[in-house]
């Protein structure tokens, strides 16, 4: 049965009831892998040369890379010497740019291949040279940390904490902050002080009864909007050219909301009349931020859910419709799915309800979205032995890498660096120990790299 952690998280003057998470990730199909090397008898097929640059299909019906290598779209999807180059769809451009090639999809996202895999980036042709440093790939392998709630998080240096993540391979750490004056501090204390080696993935959480215009008062979607747009804009102008930011966590299950029923699955399990102001939050979430930065440059993740089966959240939220089965409402946007899932959720791939239905919930939220699947926070229940802790994590890391190509799964952050008052989670005890993970943790990443 899926279990959830709750951390009460001292907010400044105030304390807010935050989800750590609850779910289960036992493993991704071991035979995921990438089918987009070229055959023997096309890798060096000889005289062609390199397309021009700048070469696009369309206006072109291929396209030829430095390797000789021809490059066609079909449908929607992109094909190298005549084999899939790894997950594509609703392709609307391929370039060839700066002896790269770059795709861009209907939703307008871009991405870049390399390492036999497409990296999430931005049009080449546009980027300043600002951007272009900032819109590297978002790294794949990182963790979870939360400097702002003091603790170990706190006392351990910076210095010390990064260079744990980086002997470790996770080298992205999302880090979450509730207010401006917290926005502050992840931006001129925690940012700089981690190192280049280490990117630091925010995490803008704009609890609409956070809202201290509303003196108490339940906020409404417009009110949400609003709060959560103005700090949006703030975090944009704090956080400028970070790869990727997040916004919200487990709205979902909120206290404020009722319990959710049934399974999740359907946008009817869920509290209508909350529904709409946590919509309100993550439409004035994305717009604020975007109201900054106009170009895209940063992707958004702007789900704010549990994960697990909660389906009908995903659905609800990404199509403009309620609890109660009316449509048309404002949907909410995201460059991003984010996922959360823990050991005890079993598969994710393969995972059953309450009533013996299974799913396969990467393919159904891949195919539904059409976007790109971050777990932000993936696990181990406290209640696993360490032998069996270290199975689910060298099963499960590399094979959530090896999810990229099947799935579009651009990433996680391990839940999490420390054991803190959420429970044990951490790779390493309260006081920085390394704990008997510790090892297994690098070694997995190591192998999937």
């Amino acid at each position: 049965m899926r279990k959830n952690h709750f951390i009460v998280y001292s907010v400044f003057a105030s304390s807010l009831i935050l989800s750590a998470c609850g779910g289960g990730a036992d493993s991704l199909p071991s035979s995921v892998a990438n089918s987009a090397n070229d055959p023997a008898a096309v890798a060096k097929a000889g005289t062609r040369a390199p397309s021009p640059n700048g070469t696009t299909i369309p206006s072109g019906t291929s396209i030829v890379d430095s390797s000789n290598a021809v490059w066609t779209v079909t449908n929607g999807v992109i094909y190298r010497a005549g084999q899939k180059a790894g997950f594509s769809q609703a392709v609307i451009q391929l370039l060839w740019y700066g002896g790269k090639i770059y795709q861009q999809n209907v939703n307008k996202l871009w991405w870049v291949w390399q390492n036999n895999t497409w990296a999430t980036s931005s049009d080449p042709r546009t980027a300043t040279a600002a951007s272009a440093s900032a819109s590297t790939a978002i790294p794949f392998f990182g963790v979870n940390a939360h400097y702002i709630q003091g603790g170990v998080y706190s006392s351990i240096p910076l210095a010390t904490q990064s260079a744990t993540m980086v002997d470790l391979g996770l080298t992205s750490v999302r880090q979450d902050v509730y207010s401006n004056a917290q926005i502050d501090i992840l931006a001129d204390k925690v940012m700089p002080n981690v190192g280049s080696k280490v990117n630091v993935m925010p995490l803008v959480i704009p609890h609409p009864w956070m809202d201290p215009t509303l003196n108490g008062r339940t906020p409404t979607e417009a009110s949400a909007y609003t709060y959560a747009y103005n700090m949006a804009a703030y975090a944009a102008t704090r956080f400028k050219g970070v790869p990727v930011v997040e916004f919200g966590n487990e709205y979902d299950i909120d206290e404020h909301n009722q319990r959710i029923a049934n399974d999740g699955v359907n946008v009817s399990d869920y509290d209508n009349n909350t529904w709409p102001i946590w919509r309100g939050t993550m439409r004035g979430s994305y717009d604020g931020w975007r109201s900054v930065d106009k170009s895209g440059q940063t992707k958004i993740i702007n789900t704010a859910s549990t994960g697990f089966l909660n389906l009908g959240w995903y659905k609800g939220m990404l199509t403009g419709t309620q609890p109660d089965g009316s449509t048309g409402h404002p949907k909410v946007p995201t460059d991003i799915l984010q996922l959360h899932w823990y050991s005890d959720g079993l598969d994710p791939v393969n995972t059953w309800g309450k009533d013996g239905t299974n799913y396969n919930v990467l393919k159904i939220l891949h195919d539904a979205y059409n976007l790109p699947i971050m777990f932000t926070e993936i696990g181990i229940n406290a209640d696993f032995s360490t032998a069996k802790a270290q199975a689910y994590i060298s099963k499960t890391i590399p094979e959530l890498y090896a999810a990229r190509s099947t799935y579009n799964v651009i990433g996680f952050n391990w839940y999490e660096l420390y054991d803190d008052p959420s429970g044990e989670f951490g790779i390493l005890t309260n006081g920085g120990s390394n704990k008997a993970v510790y090892s297994t943790v690098k070694a997995a990443v190591a192998a999937s790299k």
